[in-house]
């Protein structure tokens, strides 16, 4: 093992994301799908069109900063899906290069490490998933680990003057990360007391400094009412917070009715040792000491895997897209616990690095697990377009396909029926709905409502799958409606 080079685990990731690569073309997923990601897709679209003269892209759900580094790398010659996917992929590699220094300077290097850093980043399935898909969770987590390493550097400086180039590198990679995804913002709080602790040397000018700052901002806020981005923070994300959501499994928000097998506070715990997540992390748990929190890397990780997963768990939902962000700050607080695994493994005769091959085998039959979900939806997204294009539609009413079918559908005015209540639906419309869904989840919502609504105008369902998608048309009357047609 001596012989293993020390960015082992960077060849692996980037055969591994090949081989991912080679099954997206065999299969002709385009590495694109879902809701977030075709609007990302989208919104890197415009912000190339922008670049030659079009209408300046109007920021709404999503920070703009992913997909305006695609539009950057690939806008001149049309490239923004393969510019996002590859800011994804490239993404994973930086954080396997950031926390190997990371670890290194805490502890050592060598073999032990390279394996740990493929069975915790290269192989944790999920991880690996949105690295290789149009979605910005890889570049934000990247960033932030920048900002982490960085904030460590700064605190270990031994003079203030000699760190300060890593504080201020800390503030800018944070400040990126917050604009390719807010859900960096939990653990900004984290990064800002390990900012103003810092160095010995001037600490207490910098919380003197932090609460004169504090005090002023309060007061701001206070005496300035209507900032539309605090209004904006209240009754989006916050609004929807509460502790006791940590302890329901049914859960209410604007996605509709929610219902889970465990409460959120225990969801949440699964980061450390899902299959999903850290595959290993449940056997690993057992070898954890109190000593593991001495480093200060360790402590800062504590703070930021804490203060987000309370967070997380009082949001009224499940996620593993949000929950995923946490992962790689828990594996760090793991590597400890791995070393000593593997003296307990090789202390009773067990070579233990042999034993290792079938957990990677294992994690990347799991990888696979976890993708195919991506993969069929990716069909099924490419079927229905094809399907809504040849019907020639001038508005589309949907749900859970909007975004696909404005990047699929130019032509076609797409209404998504989650935004509200519509009386009248033009005759001639399509839908193109999943009925059991909607009545599953969204009863007393507007995407019930308005299908019901339509049906008590009058559809003609064109089609019905066996997946439960239907394709129907708007008629002026309920009395001109005809009878549906199945397909397997």
């Amino acid at each position: 093992m001596s012989s293993v080079p020390r960015y082992a685990a960077l060849w692996v990731c980037l055969l591994a994301q090949v081989c991912v690569l080679v099954w997206f073309g065999i299969v002709d997923h385009p590495g694109v799908n879902g809701q977030d990601g075709h609007d990302y897709l989208r919104s890197s679209q415009a912000w190339s069109a922008w670049a030659s003269g079009g209408e300046c892209p109007h920021v709404q759900e999503h920070p703009p900063g992913y997909p305006l580094l695609g539009a950057l790398l690939g806008g001149a010659f049309g490239l923004e899906l393969e510019s996002l996917r590859l800011i994804s992929a490239l993404s994973l590699l930086v954080l396997i290069v950031l926390w190997g220094s990371v670890l290194r300077r805490a502890f050592f290097g060598g073999p032990t490490l390279e394996l740990f850093l493929v069975l915790s980043l290269v192989l944790s399935p999920f991880l690996l998933r949105y690295s290789l898909v149009v979605m910005s969770d890889v570049p934000a987590i990247a960033l932030a680990a920048a900002a982490f390493a960085a904030t460590v550097r700064w605190c270990k400086a031994s003079a203030p003057a000699g760190g300060v180039w890593w504080l201020i590198l800390a503030m800018l990679t944070t400040g990126m990360a917050l604009t390719v995804r807010l859900a960096v913002a939990p653990v900004l709080p984290v990064f800002i007391v390990a900012w103003v602790y810092g160095p010995e040397v001037g600490r207490r000018w910098r919380m003197g400094a932090a609460m004169l700052l504090v005090v002023i901002t309060m007061v701001v806020l206070l005496f300035t009412p209507g900032w539309p981005w605090l209004m904006e923070l209240v009754q989006g994300p916050l609004r929807e917070w509460t502790p006791l959501n940590l302890l329901r499994r049914e859960l209410v928000s604007d996605d509709g009715i929610l219902r889970y097998v465990l409460p959120n506070g225990f969801y949440v715990l699964s980061v450390f040792g899902h299959p999903g997540f850290l595959p290993m992390g449940l056997l690993l748990l057992p070898f954890l000491q109190r000593s593991d929190l001495a480093p200060l890397h360790a402590r800062l990780a504590l703070g930021v895997v804490v203060v987000y997963l309370l967070f997380i768990g009082g949001l009224p939902f499940q996620n593993d897209r949000v929950l995923l962000f946490a992962q790689p700050f828990v594996a760090l607080l793991l590597f400890p616990a791995f070393v000593r695994a593997l003296e307990w493994a090789s202390a009773r005769g067990l070579q233990a690095y042999k034993l290792m091959a079938p957990v990677m085998v294992v994690q990347a039959m799991l990888f696979i697990r976890a993708m195919l979900p991506f993969v069929q939806q990716g069909v099924v997204e490419r079927e229905l377009t094809a399907l809504v294009v040849a019907l020639e539609p001038s508005r589309i009413y949907t749900h859970g396909m909007g975004a696909a079918f404005d990047n699929g559908c130019p032509n076609a005015m797409v209404i998504e029926l989650w935004y509200g209540d519509i009386e009248v639906f033009e005759p001639g419309a399509l839908f193109v709905v999943r009925p059991s869904d909607l009545a599953e989840q969204w009863a007393g919502h507007p995407p019930l409502d308005n299908w019901l609504r339509a049906k008590a105008q009058g559809v003609q369902v064109l089609l019905q799958r066996s997946d439960g998608w239907t394709i129907a048309r708007v008629m002026r009357s309920p009395s001109s409606a005809g009878p549906a047609s199945r397909v397997p």
